[in-house]
């Protein structure tokens, strides 16, 4: 799995290698000049922990400038089993792995034509990943440690009736400060499955709707 997706990753990137020129400081001026929106999303990605499948959710909120730039931060953590062995007291336990953190993130879509669209996400997270094992009172934390991580990605979306985005997304979880105490690789492919409501263009015909009928 991990082949196929550094496999089209690779594929993505040629497509976009031989896209047209970005003049991305004219963009940027003429982006943050748009209507400012609230943004919020809730999202789940896919990617491995010492070559095991994991699944990471996300919830993210921020604004909107336009259709083509959102800042946000977000709240991320691991949502699948994970069970190390681990010595406590002189007994061995099964530890669930964990990592939780808050990464301020930018998506900007630098490429639109029809319904296709070319978005890129990076987000900079910062929080602890730790080993969380069972016990008579409740559940208790070991090898708790700060870590720093650096996501950069790329998505291609398709807009279905202008309302609904579908599409994938590809990327990649780069630890640039690991959790020593944990024997564990963290760094990996980040691939998902993306779909989402374009609340600009449902708000926009609702309020072409309420002037239609105000016109009657």
């Amino acid at each position: 799995m991990r082949y196929w997706v550094l496999v089209i990753a690779f594929m993505l990137a040629s497509v976009c290698a031989s896209s047209q020129t970005i003049h991305l400081s004219d963009s940027l001026r003429h982006v943050f000049k748009q209507r400012i929106t609230p943004s919020f999303k809730f999202d789940t990605r896919n990617s491995f922990i010492t070559g095991n499948s994991t699944k990471v959710w996300g919830i993210k909120g921020g604004v909107s400038f336009g259709k083509r730039l959102n800042l946000g931060v977000g709240y991320n953590f691991i949502g699948t089993e994970l069970i190390q062995d681990v010595i406590v007291n002189g007994e061995q336990k099964e530890a669930d792995i964990q990592m939780h953190y808050v990464a301020p993130y930018i998506e900007y879509s630098f490429y639109q034509r029809g319904p296709w669209e070319l978005i890129t996400p990076i987000q900079l997270g910062v929080g602890n990943s730790f080993l969380e094992y069972s016990t008579p009172d409740g559940k208790r934390a070991m090898n708790k440690a700060r870590v720093v991580l650096y996501e950069p990605g790329m998505a291609f979306e398709y807009k279905i009736l202008k309302i609904l985005g579908v599409g994938i997304g590809l990327g990649y979880r780069i630890m640039l400060k690991n959790n020593r105490a944990i024997d564990q690789q963290f760094t990996s492919p980040v691939y998902a499955l993306r779909v989402r409501l374009i609340f600009d263009e449902l708000y926009r015909r609702y309020q072409d709707y309420n002037g239609a009928d105000e016109a009657k």
